[in-house]
């Protein structure tokens, strides 16, 4: 049964980002951020009351910094980037998070980097050379830059959340419905202060999005994550950071006709080659210690 879960938790996650892509036709980035954070935050907090599993907020600064990277930054750089950016360039750019987790972790956490996870580092790094194009004049690189930098504040945010939960138990359900609230704030005061480019159209697709985006995509999503990690070894549950963008890629092809060119197809692969390399490595280590 998990792997039904798991398996719905992939296609829920991957649509996400065509869903977002279309969306961005009737409302601004940071205006579809804000719509779909309400919707997200209401709803995970009324999950967690009812199941009686709320703890009482600590670290509340750290917190609020996790908001801001895990909710604020990651939400409206990545709709940001999907504004000019092909829905399955954009989650493939994004889901190189895990490279940047490794070098934030090893700076800030003195996590020590495996010979495996250096040469998964370079081979990222090269599939992200052939997916920009900097040779090509008229490659996107602000799409470029924004998928990039929501990759690099989820990675900080993943780096705030272990000295969180390091320093005080929390369950995970508590921690992501504060961090949501103090994104939703962020995000808040972006829409408020920056001006938008685009008046929203709350269209019947736009609604359909808002929902899906914020109860299926976070909220049902958080749940079926926290599910799958209970039942499955987290490095195997991890590599849905690979399967979601490869998915994303063909659905964003089949229904958005984005169809990727050569030089984007080399740095799919580099980078999910680069990716199974790292959780590859994560599960030796882990089968040996357990030897």
């Amino acid at each position: 049964m998990v792997y039904i879960y798991f398996a719905l938790l992939v296609v829920i996650w991957s649509y996400s980002w065509v869903v977002a892509k279309v969306a961005l036709e009737f409302t601004s980035p940071i205006a579809f951020s804000l719509l779909r954070t309400i919707v997200g935050t209401l709803a995970i907090f009324l999950f967690i009351v009812s199941i009686k599993k709320i703890h009482k907020l600590k670290e509340p600064l750290l917190v609020a910094l996790l908001g801001l990277t895990q909710t604020t930054g990651f939400f409206i750089f990545a709709n940001l980037s999907l504004v000019s950016g092909g829905a399955g360039k954009v989650s493939l750019l994004i889901y190189t998070m895990p490279f940047w987790s490794i070098i934030f972790a090893n700076i800030i956490l003195k996590e020590t980097v495996s010979r495996a996870q250096k040469i998964a580092i370079v081979g990222s790094f090269l599939g992200l050379v052939f997916i920009v194009e900097p040779w090509n004049l008229q490659s996107n690189f602000l799409s470029d830059f924004f998928a990039l930098l929501s990759a690099v504040s989820w990675a900080i945010s993943i780096t705030i959340a272990k000295i969180i939960l390091n320093k005080q138990k929390m369950n995970v359900l508590s921690l992501n419905s504060y961090q949501m609230l103090f994104g939703f704030i962020g995000i808040l005061i972006c829409y408020i202060f920056i001006p938008q480019q685009k008046e929203t159209i709350f269209s019947s697709y736009l609604i359909f999005a808002v929902l899906y985006a914020g109860i299926v995509a976070t909220a049902l999503g958080w749940f079926l994550w926290l599910y799958v990690l209970e039942k499955m070894k987290v490095n195997i549950a991890s590599l849905s950071s690979l399967t979601v963008p490869i998915l994303t890629i063909l659905e964003s092809w089949f229904q958005l006709g984005e169809k990727p060119d050569v030089f984007e197809i080399c740095g799919i692969v580099l980078i999910a080659l680069s990716l199974l390399l790292i959780y590859l490595d994560a599960t030796f280590k882990v089968n040996k210690v357990a030897t």
